[in-house]
């Protein structure tokens, strides 16, 4: 970790309405979702505005225009990564409702613990390589995909890497949803997992 010195400490302390600028006008903010809360996305701004003060030269744009794009820029990132650990993982509002299932907990409150609602995405692969053979076409396309997703690939890497379009993939992946949706196997095991 690099440490400031009195001048860059002077800047960071100057400039924090860079930080809320960013998240107000280029981030949506969502206290449900871990990480992109008000207070976790203004952290995450101060450190991308610390690391503007530490490489800003001086010599090309003023400090305010040189800290907004590095902290929008970093914002941007840290959202595009969390948001990739969320679609990678799978959430049991995924499975169908057992019937009289309302999803709460014994003392009518609705379970909150997102660590009780998320599966790993290791046990989740593993369970998508053991179904794969069963399928063929579209929906094993679909499936590879999700695999792929889980590496943490983009849909639209995965669209490059396989010369298709984007919207043809998801075509792909949501056929492969609905398949294994009603793959009792594979129903009965992500409850498991």
């Amino acid at each position: 970790m690099t440490v400031l010195n009195e001048a860059q400490r002077g800047l960071v302390a100057a400039h924090t309405d860079v930080v809320k600028w960013a998240i107000y006008e280029h981030i949506s903010i969502n206290e449900n979702i871990y990480g992109l809360g008000y207070d976790d996305l203004f952290q995450e701004g101060c450190l991308c505005l610390c690391k503007a003060a530490t490489s800003y030269d001086g010599e090309k744009a003023k400090f305010i225009t040189y800290a907004q794009v590095v902290v929008k820029n970093g914002l941007l990132t840290y959202c595009t990564k969390l948001n990739r650990r969320i679609i990678n993982t799978i959430s049991i509002s995924d499975l169908p409702q057992e019937p009289g299932d309302s999803g709460e907990s014994l003392n009518g409150n609705m379970v909150e613990d997102e660590y009780d609602l998320l599966y790993s995405e290791e046990a989740v692969f593993n369970l998508l390589q053991s179904v794969k053979p069963e399928y063929e076409g579209v929906a094993r396309l679909g499936i590879e995909a999700l695999e792929l997703k889980i590496k943490g690939y983009t849909g639209a890497e995965i669209a490059r890497l396989w010369g298709v379009e984007q919207n043809l993939l998801g075509a792909w992946i949501s056929r492969a949803k609905e398949k294994l949706r009603k793959n009792e196997r594979f129903m009965a095991e992500l409850k498991v997992v």
